[in-house]
């Protein structure tokens, strides 16, 4: 039986000026421990707002929407996105909607009710993430040994992140860089 012990891989993403946002993350090169639980979030829909309108999940997690309005007012859930296409019906107050997701992507939703309602969804691999708010220093924790491939989710079309391939230990790794380039 392979020794398993939680490590972490730290270092920084490099980035043009024009690359705000990041998700830093590890996916799983080998099949080691594959079977995750699967969690359920929740989005709370309130003064007419998805809240929090960015959710980072794994896949095969699910999210349910809960219209917590004050008033009565109904709320739908959509998205026309190629990686998961949906529609859950109107929903009143008090109701929630939920969805499942089981593929790796970005995909954004609305409210057919209510236009200014929208939000983002970010499906990963894994659990092992970190979100930037600008492309700096980076440290993802309680990983288990194995081969991973480092990598990033940029919200800038003309970007994307060169993967880079580790091997993670019982020292963990330090000092990595995480190059961000044009596409």
């Amino acid at each position: 039986m392979p020794l398993s012990f939680a490590s972490s891989v730290s270092g920084h993403v490099v980035a043009p000026k024009r690359v705000k946002k990041v998700i830093v993350y590890l996916s799983r090169n080998d099949k080691a421990n594959q079977n995750k639980p699967v969690q359920k979030h929740v989005v709370s829909q309130k003064n007419t707002h998805f809240n929090p309108a960015l959710w980072v999940i794994s896949v095969g997690d699910s999210i349910e929407w809960e219209n917590n309005e004050n008033k009565e007012i109904d709320h739908n859930v959509f998205s026309l996105s190629t990686l998961e296409r949906f529609d859950l019906g109107l929903g009143e107050k008090g109701s929630k909607l939920r969805q499942q997701f089981n593929k790796t992507g970005i995909l954004n939703y609305y409210c057919s009710v209510h236009k200014e309602m929208e939000g983002k969804i970010v499906v990963l691999p894994s659990r092992h993430y970190q979100l930037l708010k600008k492309p700096t220093a980076f440290k993802i924790s309680d990983l288990p040994a194995g081969e991973w491939t480092l990598n990033a989710i940029v919200f800038h079309r003309r970007y994307k992140a060169e993967p880079v391939k580790v091997t993670i230990g019982k020292q963990g790794i330090k000092n990595l860089t995480l190059n961000i380039v044009k596409r």
